[in-house]
């Protein structure tokens, strides 16, 4: 068995810090921004063409490496090697991300940070299950959570700040540097003692499949089309900078949610804890949708981004509660299609909506995009209440019942 005494949820977390600080800059901001660089006559229809792309590319990934990375698992006790590959394959790709010349380099280049990202990413999601008992999985969401909204953070930073390979090199430094903060106290760790079960798609695993895509569904047309919300609604000139820094009140407010999340995952009905989040989204995703300027936007960020990272840490609790140990990374492969899948969904779906009500009214499409946000995370919710609530109790009353 694990010493429980020389686990440490806050290091063992730490790599998310830097796959989340690349993540939200490239998703977040940069992404778009090159495109629009290197395509700026058609950059909302290439854009969603290269998003939904690399999204498959991820998915594909996931679910192959997931597989893998339990076998290893089994023959020798970690996991290390997928997440120094995966990141050295990320590294090099960000920085052909940020040199590309062309728009077909961009491509290769987003592609391939696909592959390094999931490759690392996609084991690594197992990480928390592989080492921490379920009794604390709650409070070791929240550590999850938190790193990645840090990580976020450091991400929209970088976006508002910096440019170019400027921007390469930070990015670079934070997921260097979480994969050595998380990597060194890994190796500290006694080896798993995982066996491998074949992996059954339950329909309590179903339905989180189901719910949390369409939850993502949502966070992806938010974190896709705010910028050209923000560009063409809130007609502001600078566009890149000024989503940066939404996006980053939305990150540091997430904190503050996943904090008080993780404790009420860990002792009430989890489906609870994301109803209420996804209460508090509604209505700041809604107020955010006809923000008529700046300020009333950011404070709608700031709301928004607070309910968020309790439903963030919710959902991690969830899952941690209904996919099959002996499988984990396996199932949290095919779990995470829920976020792959939705990166190719949102812009599939709302990049026809934004220019249609925008050929109506110059700045309408983008609003309309925020409202469809409120929607998908209202179903996604909505599909949770199915799962059976002995399966989301604490485990203490779990035992009592």
């Amino acid at each position: 068995m694990r010493e429980a005494l020389k686990v440490s949820p806050a290091r063992i977390s730490a790599l998310w810090f830097g796959i989340q600080a690349v993540w939200s800059a490239i998703l977040g901001v940069f992404l778009q921004s090159r495109v629009a660089e290197l395509r700026p006559a058609d950059d909302v229809r290439a854009y969603a063409w290269i998003a939904a792309g690399g999204a498959l590319v991820a998915a594909g990934v996931q679910v192959g490496v997931g597989f893998w990375s339990d076998r290893h698992l089994t023959r020798s006790g970690h996991r290390r090697a997928f997440y120094t590959w995966g990141i050295a394959v990320a590294v090099a790709a960000l920085l052909a991300f940020f040199a590309a010349p062309t728009f077909l380099v961009l491509v290769v280049a987003f592609v391939g940070l696909q592959i390094g990202m999931n490759l690392a990413g996609g084991p690594y999601q197992a990480a928390i299950p592989d080492a921490i008992g379920e009794e604390a999985q709650g409070n070791a969401s929240a550590w999850m959570s938190a790193a990645s909204f840090a990580g976020s953070v450091t991400g929209l930073i970088v976006a508002a700040t910096l440019h170019g390979l400027a921007a390469a090199f930070a990015l670079s430094a934070a997921l260097l540097g979480g994969a050595t903060a998380a990597l060194t106290h890994l190796r500290t760790l006694p080896a798993a003692t995982a066996r491998t079960v074949r992996l059954h798609v339950s329909p309590a695993m179903l339905t989180i499949l189901l719910s949390r895509a369409a939850i993502n569904v949502g966070f992806y047309t938010l974190l896709g089309f705010l910028f050209f919300f923000v560009r063409e609604s809130l007609h502001v000139a600078d566009a890149r900078t000024t989503t940066g820094v939404l996006f980053l009140a939305f990150t540091v407010s997430g904190v503050g949610g996943a904090a008080l999340a993780g404790r009420a995952a860990d002792r009430y009905d989890k489906r609870v804890v994301i109803s209420v989040a996804t209460a508090a989204i509604g209505v700041a995703v809604g107020a955010f949708a006809f923000a008529p300027n700046v300020p009333v936007a950011l404070a709608a960020a700031i709301a928004s981004g607070c309910a968020w990272g309790a439903l963030f840490t919710a959902d991690w609790a969830i899952a941690y509660a209904i996919l099959p140990r002996g499988a984990m990374a396996a199932a949290m492969g095919i779990w995470n299609l829920a976020a792959a899948v939705p990166q190719i969904v949102a812009p599939a779906i709302t990049a026809p909506l934004v220019t249609t009500f925008d050929a109506r009214s110059p700045g309408l499409g983008p609003r309309s995009a925020l409202i469809l946000v409120v929607i998908e995370f209202a179903l996604g919710t909505l599909l949770l209440w199915r799962l059976p609530k002995s399966a989301l109790l604490p485990a203490q009353r779990r035992l009592e019942s």
